[in-house]
């Protein structure tokens, strides 16, 4: 971006062969520019009209912080280039005149640096969403009642983030996936308990209290996951800071994670008891402070029609269907958990099922919602 128009032609020509370039005489252009083509660097002079380049680089973060930032201009002084980088948090601070041959180079090494970037994110948003899930899925064979609970609780968490509009979500459903970690050391008595809301005994209630340090000490070894352990460890944490304990923050402070893992855990645990929307949400609302108030609100919209949606229908064995919810426990006749409430069917889930059935160990009717 310069404002001038001469300028602008002349660079243009010179990056063409390498680059697909577009040009704008002002911020207010560029911005709208980015609206509609895709970028990958920015280049600004750093004097403008109306706008300068420290203030237009900001707003070009704002707006895709992936994208590369470099500002020109023949001010070097040091104000501009602390401006510069606070306010836009450049790349690069090239003088002019700028020879061709160092642009084109840092072009280059900026669209690198842009690739590098998205492959990262590209990475986590994905390669490692699976693979957590895959491992989550995993550890949870041996304990029906965990990975019923996970399930349940990373839709919710799922539904939330989506809600609040969260731009990079993978983060967050990754923490609600691997918040359950540590709960494979629970014996299924004390899972089953958690799963059904049922008190727990002094021995018990110590078990599941190491539930949280352990996911937590267990994902901070990970690397890149480390706001993902901070956030699991903190999930107990109210909003409003009463009784947090020294070092552990409330408020803005919290790691948005922890915040929408409260509510979704809360109202879960809610559910467990009283399987009644409006119940489970007015204990929420009686203890507000807890709970970030845009989550729980949230959390209210995502479920305020739950109450008048269809009820669960009954379906036999071998018309179960990938996507289906289990809304009950499904028990051997032996009284072995099978599968828990909320588990959706998988295609894996129907063979394992149809096998139990075939040898009469379940009974062939089986209620779901969807």
């Amino acid at each position: 971006m310069d404002d001038e128009a001469a300028i602008l032609g002349g660079l243009r020509r010179q990056l063409r062969p390498w680059f697909t370039v577009h040009t704008a005489t002002s911020g207010a252009e560029a911005l709208q520019l980015l609206e509609s083509q895709p970028v990958t660097v920015v280049v600004s002079d750093m004097r403008m009209p109306e706008m300068d380049g420290a203030t237009f680089l900001s707003h070009v973060r704002q707006h895709d912080p992936d994208i590369v930032r470099i500002l020109l201009t023949g001010n070097a002084d040091a104000e501009t280039a602390i401006t510069a980088v606070n306010e836009g948090q450049i790349y690069r601070f090239l003088t002019k005149p700028c020879p061709p041959e160092v642009l084109v180079a840092e072009l280059g090494s900026a669209v690198e640096v842009h690739r590098l970037v998205r492959a990262e994110k590209e990475l986590l948003r994905t390669t490692l969403r699976k693979t957590v899930a895959s491992l989550t899925a995993t550890l949870s064979l041996a304990q029906p009642a965990l990975l019923a609970r996970a399930v349940r609780i990373n839709r919710i968490v799922s539904e939330l983030v989506e809600a609040l509009e969260v731009e990079e979500p993978w983060e967050i459903e990754v923490t609600s996936m691997l918040t359950h970690l540590g709960a494979v050391t629970l014996p299924p008595t004390v899972l089953a308990k958690l799963d059904a809301g049922r008190p727990l005994d002094e021995d018990e209630r110590e078990m599941d209290s190491r539930v949280i340090g352990l996911s937590r000490d267990l994902v901070g070894d990970i690397p890149r996951l480390e706001r993902v352990a901070e956030a699991i460890g903190w999930q107990r944490a109210r909003y409003d800071g009463k009784g947090n304990g020294p070092g552990v923050p409330g408020g803005e402070d919290l790691p948005l994670g922890a915040r929408i893992l409260r509510a979704a855990v809360d109202f879960d645990a809610g559910m467990s008891v009283r399987r009644s929307v409006q119940d489970t949400i007015a204990v929420l609302q009686a203890d507000a402070g807890a709970y970030d108030p845009q989550v729980l609100e949230a959390l209210i919209r995502c479920h305020a029609v739950e109450e008048v949606t269809s009820p669960p229908r009954p379906v036999d064995v071998y018309d179960l269907q990938e996507g289906m919810e289990v809304f009950d426990d499904i028990v051997t006749m032996s009284g072995v958990l099978l599968v828990g409430r909320g588990t959706v069917v998988t295609e894996a889930l129907i063979h394992r099922l149809e096998n139990y059935a075939g040898r009469g160990e379940v009974t062939g009717v089986i209620r779901v919602k969807g």
